[in-house]
């Protein structure tokens, strides 16, 4: 086995737990749906975020042929990238109904919006990566400018109706983005 084997099974455990924690949490709370008021707007960026976590795995097959020598520094950049992934899927959800306090709405005020920072530094983590990886200047990525630009606004809004358009946008940007890769083929 080599390096590039070992560093792909550390890191798709990571994006798995990502998925499985998007995935549990999602199915817990309309599973408690009758004690928990439920809310779009946490789902819509779970989906998000799980959208990234699936688009993740699916370039990181292809980083094989791009990196010539795999380095720790290389490992560490993309361990950055799932462990911010992983960190917004944990915490854009309640995992309980005694969590969710009755009301995922006023618990996305109070904690799920803490996923938002994460999310941001996985679009900033693209900067770096695309530079050293394949040359690309900062100019040559806008999504992950548009990313984080909304998932800070997310995270600072107290506007409901800021907080909704942004939502929707950015999963108008994650569709996009998934889209682009299912039509590249």
């Amino acid at each position: 086995m080599h390096s590039f084997q070992w560093i792909q099974g550390a890191l798709g455990i990571i994006v798995a737990l990502g998925m499985t924690r998007v995935i549990a949490s999602a199915v817990h709370m309309c599973i408690m749906r009758q004690q928990v008021r439920l809310d779009w707007i946490p789902f819509v960026w779970a989906l998000s975020i799980f959208l990234l976590l699936l688009q993740f795995s699916w370039v990181f097959v292809e980083l094989e042929g791009l990196v010539p020598k795999w380095t720790f520094g290389v490992f560490l950049l993309l361990l950055g990238f799932v462990l911010t992934l992983f960190i917004a899927a944990a915490l854009v959800l309640p995992t309980s109904e005694a969590q969710a306090e009755g009301d995922m709405k006023i618990w996305y005020q109070k904690n799920g919006r803490w996923a938002m920072p994460f999310l941001a530094l996985y679009a900033f983590l693209a900067y770096p990566f695309n530079w050293l990886l394949s040359h690309q200047p900062p100019t040559a990525n806008p999504a992950s400018a548009i990313l984080i630009a909304l998932s800070l606004t997310a995270l600072w809004t107290k506007s409901r109706k800021v907080l909704a358009f942004v939502t929707v946008l950015d999963l108008l940007l994650i569709a996009g983005i998934v889209a682009e890769m299912v039509l590249a083929g």
